[in-house]
């Protein structure tokens, strides 16, 4: 069992680690890292936690223990043996009889994901669960946090617990969004108890998808309910949808909510293109180096893909900003694309959100360069294939000739 430890020091070592990283501090980072991976609350923290260990201590030549970590992340129940194996943080441990023993181990109980979009597995459990527990602590406010956790995320999904240690982290956090934000949950009920009923429409996307990308899989669809600090993220065990920030309808009251929460509040007719978008980041290319322009590329081809899929864009706030001042925001884009900092292209809209200039331009930059890339190709089953699988992001660039095209506008 892990150690117990507050959430609030949970996130401090992680903003610690990853900061570290950041800054080739590799050994601090991966001493932090595993203090997360005896710590974390659910398995995927664990795994995931290990998981950088390893690269952090493989990055400066320390094997042993790099594999150590790694063994630790497997054991945890990490089981991505396609990103360990395109991993670049973990080059140097390839040669060793233990890397490869571990990758058979690995090989030898694969996960099976359906290839039929028709046996994708969609969850909507935890949306039922979240409203027992939140009728429970509207009944007792003073144990909320308690409430919450014993009714709601120890008893979730794989899916839901993922979603609490990559988006959510601290129950009290949890809460305290809910508090200010009465109004708004009390409202979204209807909403997000339609999701059970959405059914045909994202399974017509997935449907879509196979038909441009063959090889597509389709791993569970969970559908939960978060801190609205994210409409959809991936892990290992499938999507996950945080349902709460995609139940917006005309009369929903808005007013408790943030210009940013405000512009990315989706109406629940949207929902199956958010799936879309989250199941391009599952079935894309995992590793390659974390440059700006990879990271706007993977999330410009989900929104991208989700709208030849569905027909629409995830979302438009961003769109309609790029289309007006496109030269402008590529000037400025260039200026830091090569760079490991996404900072003020992607999830940046909680910070640097206007009502003159939104949040997130790296999705925009990405959708018009994976759309010109598209629009080159003449076998466009062949471009989607080509988009999920980049190996060399400036080279994609330079085949979509994007700058070009943009230069004659």
């Amino acid at each position: 069992m892990p150690v117990s430890v507050s959430p609030k020091s949970l996130r401090q070592l992680e903003a610690a680690a990853d900061s570290a990283y950041q800054a080739k501090g590799y050994v601090f980072a991966a001493e932090r890292y595993e203090m997360l991976g005896q710590r974390a609350r659910f398995a995927t923290g664990r795994g995931n936690a290990h998981y950088n260990s390893a690269c952090c201590r493989a990055l400066v030549g320390q094997t042993d223990l790099a594999l150590r970590e790694l063994e630790a992340a497997v054991k945890a129940g990490y089981r991505d043996a396609s990103q360990i194996q395109s991993d670049t943080d973990l080059a140097s441990l390839r040669a060793t009889p233990r890397y490869q023993q571990l990758l058979r181990r690995l090989a030898a109980h694969p996960e099976t994901v359906p290839t039929d979009p028709e046996k994708a597995l969609l969850v909507t459990a935890d949306i039922d669960r979240f409203w027992r527990a939140y009728d429970h602590a509207q009944r007792q406010p003073d144990r909320a946090v308690a409430i919450y956790d014993q009714e709601y995320f120890d008893k979730g999904s794989v899916g839901l617990q993922d979603y609490y240690e990559l988006k959510i982290k601290d129950t009290k956090l949890f809460v305290q969004n809910q508090e200010a934000k009465k109004d708004f949950y009390r409202s979204i009920r209807p909403n997000t108890q339609r999701v059970a009923a959405m059914t045909a429409q994202i399974r017509a996307g997935f449907r879509k998808m196979k038909e441009l990308y063959p090889a597509a899989e389709f791993p569970p669809v969970y559908f939960v309910i978060g801190r609205f600090n994210s409409g959809g993220t991936a892990s290992q065990h499938g999507m996950l949808i945080g349902t709460d920030q995609m139940s917006g309808a005309p009369d929903t009251p808005r007013g408790e909510l943030s210009l940013w929460e405000r512009n990315t509040l989706g109406p629940i007719e949207t929902l199956p293109d958010i799936v879309a978008h989250e199941q391009v980041h599952y079935l894309q290319k995992k590793g390659g180096p974390s440059t700006l322009l990879r990271g706007a590329i993977n999330e410009g081809m989900a929104d991208f893909l989700a709208e030849l899929t569905t027909g629409c864009r995830p979302t438009s706030r961003y769109y309609t900003y790029g289309d007006a001042h496109e030269k402008q925001v590529w000037a400025d884009f260039t200026k830091e694309m090569d760079g490991t900092n996404w900072n003020n292209w992607i999830a940046n809209g909680g910070t640097q959100e206007t009502e003159e200039k939104p949040g997130d331009l790296g999705y925009y930059v990405g959708y018009r360069i994976c759309q010109a890339y598209y629009e080159e190709q003449t076998d466009k089953k062949q471009a989607v294939h080509d988009i999920l699988n980049i190996s060399d992001y400036p080279a994609f660039l330079a085949a979509s000739r994007y700058e070009a095209k943009l230069a004659t506008r």
